[in-house]
């Protein structure tokens, strides 16, 4: 269930991407909307990079994964639940000296 939200997150995103580029004539040429472009469409093919790369290293299972890599931004999802998560699971083991 948390990877179909995900996923729709990832479209949601891409379809706003998407609604910019089409109905805005012309980009204003302050920064502000500029580097707001360059964001969205920068961060998700260097996140899905890093993503790719995390699971090649660390995971049994590659290829699911690898399919999810094409949909935009799901390394948002892979990060809070693959990486996050797993880290917090590492923390619970270490044992404190009573």
């Amino acid at each position: 269930m948390k990877t179909f939200l995900w996923v729709c997150l990832g479209f949601a995103v891409t379809g706003l991407a998407f609604w910019i580029v089409t109905t805005t004539e012309t980009i204003p040429p302050s920064p502000l909307p500029l580097i707001m472009l360059a964001l969205v469409f920068g961060v998700s093919p260097l996140g899905t990079f890093w993503m790719l790369y995390r699971v090649i290293r660390h995971e049994k299972r590659i290829m699911p994964y690898a399919l999810l890599a094409f949909i935009p931004y799901f390394f948002l999802g892979y990060y809070f639940e693959r990486v996050r998560g797993r880290s917090k699971r590492d923390d619970s083991r270490i044992r404190t000296p009573h």
